[in-house]
């Protein structure tokens, strides 16, 4: 029985270390679960996805994405202060320059970084934090599997005791 090669209708499980164009490490899941995905649902970048196809469990990569196929280029004109009372979910929380904050908008809640804080105004950064920067996963697939009926229905790999709505 050969191995079962990541692509359609299939849930991978990988952890990874994220690094930048110098060779920071950005984050890391390698102590935690492993990110679960269905192959095709773009809850992950579609070049990185793509980077997945044929791999089976037990394989380690390297794969670096441009920012192009990333987050995109870093845009100097998204800035915008906002009101410190719009950003607080009480308790006169601080902010310091680099925290990622929530800021609640039309459509939804949108991730800003903030810039810099002052006692009644917040300067917040809209692109988003990894934007303009070139990414390089050091990845291990951990599993592969073939994609339930209702995962490929729900269109989202659904975790250990399926999946709640």
């Amino acid at each position: 029985m050969s191995e079962l090669a990541i692509g359609s209708h299939t849930v991978i499980g990988f952890r990874y270390d994220l690094y930048d164009e110098a060779a920071n490490r950005i984050e890391s899941n390698r102590d935690g679960n492993p990110v679960l995905f269905l192959f095709g649902d773009r809850s992950v970048l579609a070049a990185l996805q793509e980077a997945f196809r044929g791999k089976c469990a037990g394989e380690d990569f390297s794969v670096t994405i441009p920012h192009g196929q990333a987050y995109g280029r870093r845009y100097p004109d998204r800035t915008k202060r906002v009101p410190r009372k719009r950003l607080e979910a009480g308790g006169g929380a601080r902010f310091r320059p680099g925290d990622v904050v929530s800021l609640p908008g039309d459509h939804g809640a949108a991730q800003a970084t903030v810039i810099k804080a002052g006692k009644f105004q917040v300067d917040v950064d809209l692109n988003h934090p990894l934007a303009g920067r070139d990414l390089t996963f050091d990845i291990r697939v951990e599993s592969v599997r073939d994609a339930t009926s209702e995962e490929i229905a729900h269109g989202h790999a659904h975790g250990p005791g399926g999946h709640h709505h």
